[in-house]
């Protein structure tokens, strides 16, 4: 099974998920429906960590 990971943007938004490529669609909805703003897949990666 694959470890739990997660993005948290800096307003407050956390998304967790085992499959990176989920958090990075959320994380690139999130961005551009929110925030205006579009990321990329490599700066979602990026930003992503394992839960503890």
């Amino acid at each position: 099974m694959a470890d739990l990971k997660s993005l948290r943007c800096p307003c407050g938004f956390e998304v967790r998920s085992r499959d990176e490529d989920e958090i990075v669609r959320i994380a690139q909805l999130h961005a551009r429906t929110i925030h205006g703003q579009e990321i990329s897949a490599e700066q979602a990666k990026a930003l992503i960590q394992l839960v503890a």
